[in-house]
């Protein structure tokens, strides 16, 4: 019990800790936020800052966790809504629409680079369980692609890990584009940023269904 509530007033304190730190990133920018800015912020002491935290960076990616388990979650449940790869397809691709509008500082999250070296004795725990959620996530994508594969609809001849790549890939810039070029969209094109979306997501998934689909 005594370690029960120590583990649960340390994750408190680290609650607090990241909630002042995403709060300064939003503000000032990652690079521009200092553990000094941190601390004042989040009304600790720098030395408690480093109690909970070797530095920026494991506050990044304890953020970073967070990012990818809200984002596990909700591609779970909108691939969990059809049983319909089409439908499924569709539905994996708005759901990242739907994360960059809601939860956009997370979303960047989301792309940040992965620490691999999961192996290692001293790599901290936040990064395996950053790789960890990651692999989730793409097994998930991956699934849906086998199952599609198997009922005739995606090309058997692609590479599954690759393929789930080229999506993430191809889904977030897509929508990077969208969101920064939605003016020029209009004003050149005459389509909106929701056209240009379907558009996009239409054309990436023709270039691997299997032929006649």
């Amino acid at each position: 019990m005594i370690e029960t509530k120590k583990e649960a007033l340390a994750q408190f304190h680290r609650t607090n800790i990241i909630r002042a730190a995403e709060k300064l990133f939003l503000e000032k920018g990652i690079k521009s936020t200092t553990m000094d800015n941190i601390a004042k912020e989040a009304e600790y002491s720098k030395a408690t800052i480093y109690v909970y935290f070797m530095n920026k960076e494991e506050i990044i990616s304890s953020i970073t966790l967070i990012s990818m388990k809200m984002y596990l979650n909700t591609i779970t449940e909108a691939l969990a809504q059809s049983t319909d790869i089409y439908q499924q397809y569709f539905n994996l691709c708005y759901s990242l629409v739907n994360f960059h509008r809601d939860y956009p500082f997370y979303y960047e999250c989301l792309l940040r680079e992965i620490n691999v070296d999961v192996d290692l004795d001293e790599t901290p725990k936040v990064y395996k369980e950053i790789y960890n959620a990651g692999e989730e996530i793409n097994k998930v994508i991956g699934s849906m692609l086998e199952k599609g594969i198997n009922s005739g609809i995606i090309r058997s001849d692609i590479h599954i890990i690759e393929t789930v790549f080229l999506l993430w890939a191809s889904i977030s810039s897509v929508i990077r584009m969208a969101v920064e070029k939605e003016k020029y969209l209009s004003k050149f094109f005459g389509i909106t940023k929701e056209n240009f979306l379907q558009y996009s997501f239409e054309t990436l998934l023709k270039s691997i269904l299997a032929k006649g689909k």
